[in-house]
């Protein structure tokens, strides 16, 4: 089965960890743009389309599940992973409730998010 490539915006105000990440989806075929608030999020999301936001929690401004909330509301079909460094139970249940595709702990582990964005792909498209 042929991968599946997709347009990925990544939301993260730690520049170390976007352009990490940016590098990654790269390499996998995908095009990928970054930036480092919901509020940039939303202005971006406005002007292009995306298949897949990777959004960490705890952003300067509005949350990253105030964006989930919000982007859901736009567009239901989006897949939207949530990254964090402080996983808690409450956290993971709003994040699901509120329609997230994911929730992953930081560290990241490159192969792992790579086997996710995979799949999210496959379900959006297949």
């Amino acid at each position: 089965m042929k991968a599946v490539t997709g347009r990925i915006l990544i939301v993260e105000d730690e520049e170390t960890l976007r352009e990490s990440l940016k590098r990654v989806f790269v390499r996998e075929g995908h095009e990928v743009d970054c930036v480092g608030s919901s509020e940039s999020a939303l202005a971006t999301i406005q002007h292009n389309v995306y298949d897949i936001i990777v959004s960490d929690i705890i952003l300067p401004g509005m949350d990253g599940l105030e964006l989930l909330k919000k982007c859901m509301e736009s567009d239901p079909r989006l897949a939207i992973i949530i990254i964090t460094a402080y996983a808690s139970i409450d956290s993971a249940v709003m994040a699901i409730k509120a329609g997230a595709y994911d929730y992953i702990v930081k560290p990241i582990i490159h192969d792992d998010i790579k086997g996710i964005i995979r799949r999210a792909l496959q379900d959006k498209y297949s």
